[in-house]
């Protein structure tokens, strides 16, 4: 409350010793050392509490990804949304991993989770810039998609030709056989020598 969150850092880590078990405690030890800007002993200290987290276990898991986040650890950060997100619709973990989504360019999973997230909280936070931002991934993905199928008519044209043209090298190879006039040693007189040869040294 003082907003002297070195201070109160020591003073939870000693309540933490007489009271293991509390999740209160590894909640405001991981804030002080957000605020520190400790990532790393953040994560830990929510990873030691999960055990202990109960029904705000999905919070906690919010929180390391958040962190991780800040570290640069994207993937993991999604790991833990979405391990958030399995346990109870967690909006702040729909709408920060659709964040982490976009970085990865994996638009279609973005916008699903923008939209789930908007049907899960009844009072969305920064909602006219998600939909905004849901407009404008559906228009990326049509984009997306129109540029793939093109892409996609390009190749089966492309496979369509070299078809053709190794066709018509098959074809130009067998007329060339027809044309070819077979050598055979049946219709040659074969002379019987009955004379000796000597061999000459």
């Amino acid at each position: 409350m003082a907003n002297n969150p070195a201070s109160a850092i020591s003073w939870f880590e000693l309540a933490l010793k007489k009271d293991p078990e509390n999740i209160k405690i590894y909640n405001y030890l991981g804030i002080a050392y957000e605020q520190i800007g400790e990532n790393s002993k953040a994560v830990e200290t929510y990873k030691r509490g999960l055990d202990y987290a109960g029904d705000i276990k999905s919070v906690f898991l919010t929180n390391i990804g958040n962190n991780l986040v800040i570290q640069g650890n994207y993937d993991g950060a999604i790991e833990y949304y979405s391990q958030a997100i399995t346990l109870d619709n967690n909006g702040d973990a729909l709408r920060n991993r659709a964040g982490e989504y976009i970085r990865n360019h994996s638009y279609a999973n973005a916008l699903d989770d923008y939209k789930l997230y908007l049907m899960v909280e009844s009072e969305p936070f920064q909602e006219t810039e998600i939909r905004k931002v849901i407009s404008l991934l559906e228009l990326k993905l049509d984009d997306l998609a129109r540029k793939y199928l093109e892409e996609e008519r390009k190749r089966l044209e492309e496979e369509a030709r070299q078809r053709d043209l190794l066709s018509q090298v098959l074809n130009s190879l067998s007329s060339a056989g027809e044309d070819t006039t077979n050598l055979s040693a049946g219709s040659e007189t074969v002379e019987d020598y009955e004379t000796d040869f000597d061999i000459v040294d």
